[in-house]
């Protein structure tokens, strides 16, 4: 049995990740878990790689692409993919798919902090003020 590579393609502000299971689409507000079964085929052209999930035929399959990427990565990235597809794929992949909202991204790309923590420059500034109000206390006394 040959173990898969962790494989990560990075395009713009996507990143795919690919250790063997399910692929993982990592974007600035979601994140997508794709299992092998809901991929039809992955196709890699140019600087860009298209995951195509399969689909009934009444409906559109859905496509996520990820562009920007180095040409030779999304090669590899394909073949690496495709060679772990599964005989028979599901007849749905949107079906499969599962998706999680990530942290919402403050003004300026900054990450607005979940756990309740201010950001590192909210702390820097108090520390200052701090500083600040000591050293003319100091002075007058």
């Amino acid at each position: 049995m040959t173990a898969t590579p962790s494989l990560v393609l990075r395009g713009g502000e996507s990143v795919l990740h690919f250790a063997g299971g399910p692929v993982t689409l990592h974007r600035p507000d979601k994140e997508h878990h794709i299992p092998l079964a809901a991929i039809s085929f992955v196709h890699a052209e140019g600087r860009s790689v298209a995951i195509v999930l399969t689909a009934s035929g009444a409906n559109e399959p859905t496509i996520y692409r990820v562009t920007e990427v180095s040409e030779a990565a999304a090669l590899a990235f394909a073949e690496a993919v495709t060679a772990a597809l599964p005989e028979t794929p599901a007849p749905d992949g949107a079906e499969l798919v599962t998706t999680s909202a990530l942290r919402t991204a403050a003004p300026h790309g900054r990450a607005r902090s979940t756990t309740g923590t201010p950001p590192w420059w909210v702390l820097a500034g108090a520390l200052l003020l701090a500083a600040g109000v000591l050293a003319l206390v100091l002075a007058r006394g």
